[in-house]
């Protein structure tokens, strides 16, 4: 009897990501931490930013994986909407109640939206973060948040630490689908470590203490970017200059790492004393070292999808507002590239030129994105067209 291969875990992650993303949002005070949701099925909640006294962190953390088990697949998920066992990816995202920080010993009593998957009448308490390490040095630490395959903890006043999420037997109906649950949070915190690993301390990438088998130490930061661009009125030209060129180096030094990003989003890029830093690798993809990235294609991403996404971050920067779009989302199940007609106009958008040619699939490699922008630099430098009909 044939076996189907077993899909890798990014491509299993991708069929529960629609109806089990969700982002945490980390609000330091002079006392404590704050635990607060937000949710991308609805517009986002960024009123918290404006209180004076608090600052914010949010994580996307990678999203659930699941098999194709029949038990997993019938389970009945809070969110109407089906569960797809298509290749394509699918996301969304759930909201978090905030909460006081908690202990670890108490998180197996918390309730959290995110955490109902399985059938309706499965309890919460089915959660658990005791650790399969007997000498887990986090143990006992408050937990600031709740993610989709991992939680994170409070490490002091400038760091945190992402844990893998681990589920108690009884959570779904069998035993086996808790344990590959389990097994898929542990390799998607493995992916990310390794990920670190591979792209070491970069200016434009969230900075990491240390990894181990317990978890990553992640710098805190300020705010998320679509917050902020929901949040504050616009800035001017040179900062969004200053953060569109950040991005384009960065993810071009990802990939000249040989690593595909993948969920290029604005609620996954921190804003840190400033400047731009990008972060979640759960979902992320590790090429091989001598691959050529230009034409490489791994679980059906591309070097043309990852400067697509890119495409859509910098036009939201330029016209300082949000746009979403994900190329695996469900509305495009037959991965088909965007129409020309279904992109906004960017004649008078800044580094608009760049954008659409973005979207267009116009270039071979994030090397050839960064050199034109570096183009625009110089040229603006000299007082020339920055890219747009519009002024520097």
């Amino acid at each position: 009897m044939l076996l189907s291969p077993k899909p890798s875990f990014q491509v299993v992650s991708r069929h529960l990501s629609c109806h089990l993303s969700c982002h945490l949002s980390y609000h330091l005070s002079a006392s404590s931490f704050l635990a607060h949701s937000f949710s991308t099925l609805a517009s986002n909640s960024c009123d918290t930013l404006h209180h004076p006294h608090l600052s914010v962190i949010l994580f996307d953390l990678p999203q659930l994986s699941s098999r194709t088990s029949p038990r997993i697949s019938q389970s009945r998920l809070d969110n109407p909407c089906p569960l797809r066992t298509s290749k394509t990816r699918l996301r969304s995202s759930s909201n978090l109640n905030a909460q006081p920080a908690q202990t670890d010993a108490q998180y197996p009593n918390t309730e959290p939206q995110i955490d109902k998957l399985g059938p309706a009448n499965m309890s919460g308490q089915c959660l658990t973060q005791d650790s399969l390490f007997p000498h887990d040095p986090y143990l006992g630490l408050p937990v600031i948040g709740n993610g989709m395959t991992g939680i994170v903890l409070k490490l002091g006043e400038d760091r945190a630490v992402k844990k893998a999420k681990q589920y108690q037997p009884g959570y779904l109906q069998a035993r086996e689908d808790v344990e590959y649950m389990n097994d898929i949070n542990r390799q998607t915190l493995e992916n990310e470590i390794q990920v670190f690993k591979r792209l070491g301390s970069y200016e434009g990438i969230i900075p990491y203490f240390q990894t181990s088998q317990y978890g990553i130490e992640l710098a805190l930061a300020q705010g998320n970017l679509e917050c902020y661009l929901e949040t504050y009125p616009e800035r001017e030209n040179s900062l969004k200059i200053s953060w569109m060129s950040s991005l384009i180096k960065t993810l071009a030094h990802v990939h000249s790492h040989r690593v595909f990003v993948d969920d290029i989003a604005l609620r996954n890029i921190l804003i840190l004393d400033g400047k731009l830093k990008l972060a979640d690798f759960g979902q992320s993809i590790l090429l091989p070292l001598d691959i050529d990235i230009a034409s490489a294609n791994k679980n059906d991403l591309n070097v043309r999808i990852e400067i697509l996404h890119l495409g859509w971050v910098l036009y939201s920067i330029a016209s300082w507002h949000v746009h979403k779009y994900y190329f695996f989302g469900p509305e495009n199940h037959d991965l088909c590239w965007p129409e020309t007609g279904s992109f906004p106009n960017v004649d008078d958008v800044l580094w608009g030129r760049m954008i659409k040619k973005c979207w267009h699939g116009q270039y071979g490699s994030m090397d050839d994105v960064k050199d034109e922008a570096y183009q625009l630099l110089t040229s603006q430098h000299e007082g020339c067209d920055p890219g747009n009909d519009s002024p520097a």
